[in-house]
C-alpha cells in the first residue's frame, strides 16, 4: 500500500476521534449538532468525487473501474448528501421551534437508503456461478428475515400497533428501522458476495469492507435513535450522536480506498481465490446468519414466555416472519445437500480419472524401463563388438531412439568392413611391394596371395608390366570403393 494511501487512511481515522471529542466535550458550545450536517455533505461530496474522479497520471497504477461501478459509488454519495439536506432542514426546524415529524425533512432522509441499495445492484458481479450466487442471496435473505424479526420484536411491533400515530407518521415509523434493518442486511451480504474473484482485489476488498462497517456504524445510530423516539428519551449528545458522523466519515474513507487502492496483480488474485476455495471452517461472514438465527429463537423463546399485552399483540407477526426464516433455513440446507452430493460425484469422477491416469503412467513406465533396459543391452553388445545386434523394439515412445540406435549400429558395421577392407589392402600392397623388389633382383613375378581378393591391385600389377592378361580373363575395370565383403574376386594367372 503506497505511503501517501496511509497517510490518507490514518487522517480519516483521526478524523473519527476527532469527532468523538467534539461530540463529548463540544467545546464550542452546541456547534456540536451539526456534526451530523457537516461530515455528510463533506463525505457525500468527496464520495462523489472519488467516483467520479480519473486516475492521476504519473503514480501507481490504480485498480480499473468495472462494468458500472462509478454509478454505485456515486449513487452512495449522492444518498449521503440527500441525507445531509433532510438534515439540514431538521436542524432548521429544530431551532425555529417548527413540529419535526413528519417534516421535509424526511424528503431527504428517505433517498439514503434507496440510494444505497441501487448503488449495491450496480456494483459488479463476482463472477461465481449460479449455484453460489443463489447460495448467497439465500443467505443474505436468512439475515434480512432474522433481523426484521428481531427489529419487531425490538421496535417495528410496538410502531405498528401504536395507535396514536397514523398515516404519514406510521409510514415513516415504520419505514427507517426498516431500512436500517435492510442496510444491515445489505452489510451481510456484501460480505458473503466478496468472496468471488473480482472482489479479491484489494481495492474493492478493502473498500467494499470499509463501506460495510460505516453503514453498520450509521444504521445502528438510526435504529437506537427510532428507539429512543419511540422511549420518548431523546436528547442531544446520546450514542446516535457518535455513531452517525461516524459512520458517514467512514463511508466517505471506503469510497476514498477504491479510488485510490493500487492494482492487485492476477498473481496474487489467483492465489486469493485459491486459499478461498481450500478454506474449510467457516468464517465471519458464514456466521453471521446462523448468529441472527440464534438471536431470532432468544427473543422468540421471551416473547413466547411473556405475559406482556404489547408482546402478544406482536406475537403472531413474530411467529410468522420466524417461520418464514426456519423455512429458508431448511432451503438453504437442501440446496447444499444437493450441491454437496454434486461435488461428491465430481469427487468420484475425479478420483476415477486420477486411478486411471496413474495406471497409464505405470505401464508407460513399465514400457519405458523394459525398453531402455532392451537399449541398454543392445548398446552394450555392439560396445563389445557385436555389430550384427539391433534394437527390435516397433512402438512406443522409444521407438525414435530404437531408429537411430540401429542406424548407428549400421554405419559401424559399414565402417568396420571398410576399415578391415583397407586392412587387407595395406598388406596386399606390402606383399606386392616385396614381390617388385624380388623380380628386380631377377626372380620370376609371382602373383601374392593377398593380392588375389583385392581388384583394385591387379590394374596396378598391368601397369608395371609385370602380368600379362590371359586372352580367356577379361580385363576388369577398378572399383571405387570397398568390395561387398561375402564376395571373393580371382585373378587369373598367365
Amino acid at each position: 500500500m503506497p505511503e501517501q494511501v496511509r497517510r490518507i487512511i490514518f487522517l480519516f481515522l483521526g478524523i473519527n476521534l476527532l469527532i468523538v471529542a467534539y461530540v463529548f466535550f463540544h467545546p464550542f458550545g452546541e456547534s456540536y449538532r451539526y456534526i451530523q450536517l457537516t461530515t455528510s455533505l463533506l463525505g457525500g461530496l468527496l464520495t462523489c468525487v472519488f467516483a467520479l474522479r480519473q486516475p492521476k497520471k504519473g503514480g501507481w497504477e490504480q485498480e480499473p473501474w468495472l462494468q458500472n461501478e462509478r454509478g454505485a459509488w456515486f449513487l452512495v454519495g449522492l444518498g449521503l448528501i440527500l441525507w445531509g439536506c433532510g438534515e439540514a432542514v431538521w436542524r432548521y426546524n429544530e431551532a425555529t421551534g417548527v413540529d419535526q415529524f413528519p417534516s421535509y425533512a424526511d424528503l431527504g432522509y428517505v433517498w439514503l437508503p434507496i440510494c444505497c441499495f441501487v448503488g449495491f445492484l450496480l456494483l459488479p458481479s463476482p463472477g461465481d456461478d449460479k449455484q453460489k450466487r443463489f447460495l448467497v442471496f439465500l443467505d443474505s435473505l436468512i439475515a434480512m428475515g432474522a433481523l426484521l424479526a428481531i427489529g419487531w420484536y425490538l421496535l417495528l411491533g410496538a410502531l405498528a400497533q401504536d395507535p396514536e400515530t397514523t398515516g404519514l407518521s406510521k409510514f415513516l415509523g415504520l419505514y427507517y428501522p426498516t431500512t436500517d434493518v435492510a442496510l444491515i442486511s445489505c452489510l451481510i451480504f456484501l460480505l458473503l458476495r466478496g468472496q468471488g474473484r473480482v472482489y479479491q482485489a484489494m481495492a474493492r476488498r478493502y473498500s467494499l469492507f470499509t463501506l460495510g462497517i460505516g453503514l453498520c456504524f450509521f444504521s445502528s445510530g438510526d435504529f437506537l435513535f427510532n428507539l429512543e423516539q419511540q422511549a420518548e428519551k431523546l436528547a442531544n449528545g446520546n450514542l446516535p450522536d457518535y455513531l452517525w458522523p461516524i459512520g458517514l466519515v467512514t463511508i466517505a474513507m471506503a469510497g476514498y480506498l477504491r479510488y485510490a487502492l493500487p492494482m492487485t496483480s492476477e498473481e496474487v488474485l489467483g492465489k486469493r481465490q485459491q486459499r478461498t476455495l481450500e478454506r474449510r471452517s467457516l468464517g465471519l461472514a458464514q456466521l453471521i446468519p446462523y448468529a441472527l438465527i440464534a438471536l431470532l429463537f432468544i427473543a422468540l423463546a421471551v416473547n413466547v414466555l411473556s405475559l406482556d399485552a404489547g408482546q402478544v399483540s406482536i406475537r403472531p407477526v413474530f411467529m410468522i416472519v420466524t417461520i418464514i426464516v426456519v423455512a429458508l433455513v431448511v432451503l438453504r440446507q437442501i440446496l447444499t445437500i444437493r450441491d454437496n452430493e454434486r461435488l461428491a460425484a465430481l469427487q468420484a469422477q475425479s478420483i476415477k480419472q486420477i486411478e486411471q491416469q496413474a495406471r497409464l503412467i505405470t505401464e508407460r513406465n513399465i514400457e519405458l524401463e523394459e525398453g531402455i533396459a532392451h537399449l541398454k543391452a543392445v548398446q552394450t553388445s555392439l560396445a563389445n563388438g557385436n555389430l550384427r545386434a539391433r534394437a527390435q523394439l516397433k512402438q512406443g515412445v522409444l521407438w525414435d531412439l530404437t531408429g537411430s540406435l540401429n542406424l548407428l549400429a549400421d554405419r559401424l558395421m559399414k565402417q568396420g568392413q571398410s576399415t578391415r577392407y583397407i586392412e587387407q589392402m595395406k598388406i596386399a600392397l606390402d606383399d606386392l611391394s616385396q614381390e617388385v623388389e624380388r623380380v628386380r633382383r631377377g626372380a620370376a613375378f609371382q602373383l601374392p596371395a593377398s593380392c588375389r581378393n583385392i581388384p583394385e591391385i591387379l590394374p596396378l600389377v598391368y601397369a608395371l608390366g609385370l602380368q600379362k592378361l590371359s586372352p580367356q580373363q577379361p580385363q576388369r575395370q577398378p572399383t571405387q570403393g570397398p568390395p561387398n565383403p561375402g564376395s571373393n574376386p580371382g585373378f587369373g594367372r598367365k
